[in-house]
């Protein structure tokens, strides 16, 4: 413990009214272990008064706190620093070791990396926060990087429908535009199809380098591997299934799936059945993201997701959406990891629509269980199946965007033909 770097500092701040340099430093509470109701209390007397008190009446309050000398600032501060991160990294060292124990050397690896990772960011984004004017250059060049370009060409990737990408400039990763993009809709609308389809498209239409993961938490792997076969292939979903195709339909498919072996890029689908039977949590997520080198995923759907604390049998549903919700949006913005999160609507609002389904809309007033899913996302989109095989699809949130925008989509099952009946959109601004 540093308790003779914490009294130097504090002895610092106080004899020379500077509170600047445990602020500007990132200093707070945690730093502090020893005299952390010493720090509280001069915090809470700043804020109180504006000013901070004398040394003589910390003195007075406490009687563990001494005077003592400091001789240089820099050194106290990187000692305060370096214990914290101390305290920060031994519990990781001491948890992946269990697991080393445990002849579970491959979860102590990832363990590792993962969580020195996350330590790595939190010690580099401390007291670091957005400079308006010192941040003015990189927006005029981020602006500069970006000036001329087509309003139909957009930045992020594509959603596999035009009147989609035009309005929310698809699927947007890097920094802090990273996107929390919902996908939300009652049950047996068409939710996973839609999602499987808009992940494969962007996977399909460029020749860069492509890489997603996809987090089926109720389908199997299979089942999602077939829509993207029915779509890419030209094939009948229900012929690949029952083995009804003819023979020249076949041989089509299996000159796909040639094909298909011959690609440099791939996509890969985690189910629940590969992890064992159990749903995943959002840390086994991050870690499978971080370690496989994803660059962006499909999270369907979020009620499945377990916490990190192992509390997926909690009572209070609401509660753990809630924060299931938060730690999935964590994540996203720390590890620059785009993604399509998939959440289910309220039962109100799927009678709603059963009632009458070309004329109803689902908002995100009609989120499952709380609301927080829908503040959390930075876009999102409702879906509702108009008949057998016609979706709408209406944009719900569109973060510093146009909202409300809503088109039709034809998906036939038999050829895998995807098509856009009504993209008129009107003008957008990014």
């Amino acid at each position: 413990m540093s308790s003779i770097e914490e009294l130097q500092l504090l002895n610092h701040a106080l004899a020379n009214k500077d509170w600047d340099i445990v602020d500007k430093n990132g200093l707070k509470e945690e730093h502090f272990p020893i005299y952390e109701d010493t720090f509280k209390f001069i915090k809470e007397f700043k804020k109180t008064n504006s000013q901070l008190p004398t040394l003589e009446t910390v003195l007075n309050k406490f009687e563990e706190f001494e005077p003592v000398e400091l001789e240089k600032v820099d050194v106290v501060v990187d000692a305060l620093k370096e214990d914290w991160l101390y305290r920060q990294f031994k519990p990781i060292l001491k948890r992946s070791a269990e697991l080393v124990g445990e002849k579970r050397t491959v979860d102590a690896i990832q363990e590792i990396k993962l969580q020195s990772t996350q330590l790595l960011k939190s010690v580099d984004s401390q007291s670091k926060g957005y400079s308006y004017i010192g941040m003015a250059e990189e927006r005029k060049k981020k602006y500069l990087s970006i000036h001329g370009r087509n309003k139909a060409n957009i930045l992020g990737f594509t959603t596999g429908f035009a009147p989609l990408d035009l309005a929310t400039n698809g699927l947007i990763s890097g920094g802090e535009e990273t996107d929390y993009f919902l996908v939300f809709a009652p049950s047996n609308m068409g939710k996973t199809l839609i999602t499987s389809f808009m992940s494969m498209s962007a996977w399909n239409s460029t020749l860069e380098w492509d890489y997603p993961a996809y987090f089926a938490l109720e389908q199997r792997a299979e089942e999602i591997a077939r829509n993207w076969d029915n779509v890419l292939a030209g094939i009948s979903n229900l012929a690949i299934q029952r083995g009804t195709m003819t023979d020249e339909q076949r041989d089509k498919y299996i000159d796909f799936l040639e094909r298909l072996k011959q690609k440099q890029k791939d996509m890969v689908i985690y189910d629940v059945q590969n992890n064992g039977g159990r749903p995943f949590t959002v840390a086994e997520i991050q870690r499978i993201l971080e370690s496989e080198g994803h660059n962006r995923f499909v999270l369907d759907q979020l009620s499945k997701v377990r916490l990190n604390n192992n509390s997926f049998g909690r009572n209070d549903l609401r509660q753990r959406l809630f924060d299931v919700s938060a730690e999935v949006r964590e994540m996203i913005l720390g590890t620059g990891i785009p993604g399509y999160v998939v959440a289910q609507a309220n039962r109100e609002s799927a009678k709603r629509v059963k009632k009458s389904l070309e004329d109803s809309e689902v908002q995100g007033e009609d989120i499952g269980e709380t609301y927080a899913i829908f503040q959390d996302s930075s876009k999102g989109i409702s879906i509702i199946k108009i008949n057998q095989n016609t979706f709408k699809i209406q944009v719900i949130k569109n973060r510093g965007n146009a909202s409300g925008q809503n088109f039709l989509v034809r998906y036939n099952f038999d050829t895998g033909l995807v098509n856009v009946l009504n993209g008129e959109l009107g003008e957008q601004y990014f």
